[in-house]
């Protein structure tokens, strides 16, 4: 695991993606926030036609009213604890 300042990050761009190339975990701090790099695949950004299918489903069942509708943390527990 490594871990840099943005300067680093800056001076350190290309070994820093060969690291996470590589396998390793390599993150950035910026003031109190620290960020992960992590490695896009293609199919990440692919919508394929199952899923642009899955998609429409959920839609389609959300429009008639099948969906449940949690607001609130309480409300995500409870429903999680009823699983």
């Amino acid at each position: 695991m490594t871990q840099l300042t943005v300067r680093d990050f800056r001076s350190q761009m290309a070994t820093s993606l060969d690291r996470v190339d590589a396998g390793e975990h390599v993150f950035i701090r910026r003031k109190n926030q620290l960020y992960a790099i992590v490695p896009v695949e293609d199919d990440d950004l692919t919508v394929t036609p199952e899923l642009a299918a899955k998609i429409e489903k959920a839609r389609q069942e959300y429009r008639e009213g099948k969906a449940v509708s949690l607001k609130t943390h309480e409300d995500i527990d409870s429903y999680f604890e009823s699983m």
